[in-house]
């Protein structure tokens, strides 16, 4: 019993904490950015500015995992809010996000798994003025509620280093 309010205790707060945390997301309404993401899902990167939040999504192997076997195939959602711009000096900022989204992983096996976290990515972006090039770098900790198909509540945890192309 004490096991499961303190699962949706968990779960509450990183659904409360990003919807209190700023009024504005890091990027410019209706921009779309898309690039490469390496980390836990290493292949494509994407952004969906909305105003007062962002949208990250990534799809990419998952955790460079190949072998005779069979592949690891994952990928992300997340809402992100800005909560901090450091400014460095004159039009350099780098505004620093947390959000809150689901990471899944499809393991194409001997024996078929599915795996499910519930994350909180907090980052750290940088877009060169003039320029339509942002990097990024992302540590997602997280709930991990399924483990090859089986339910398994436990710690999760993301990582991501990417650059992305900006389109407004």
């Amino acid at each position: 019993m004490k096991k499961k309010v303190l699962v949706l205790l968990i779960v509450a707060v990183l659904a409360i904490a990003p919807a209190m945390a700023a009024t504005r997301g890091s990027s410019n309404d209706g921009s779309f950015g898309i690039g490469l993401n390496l980390g836990t899902n290493t292949g494509l990167g994407m952004k969906f500015g909305m105003g007062k939040f962002d949208i990250l999504a990534n799809v990419g192997l998952g955790n460079f995992n190949i072998d005779s076997n069979g592949f690891n195939l994952g990928g992300d959602v997340a809402v992100s809010y800005e909560v901090y711009d450091i400014d460095i000096k004159g039009p350099h900022h780098m505004p620093v996000t947390v959000g809150l989204g689901a990471k899944m992983n499809f393991k194409f096996e001997d024996n078929f798994g599915f795996d499910l976290a519930l994350v909180v990515p907090v980052g750290l972006e940088y877009q060169i003025p003039d320029v339509p090039v942002a990097f990024y770098l992302r540590l997602a900790p997280g709930l991990q509620i399924m483990e090859n198909t089986k339910l398994d509540i436990g710690f999760g945890f993301s990582g991501y280093l990417g650059v992305l192309w900006v389109f407004d």
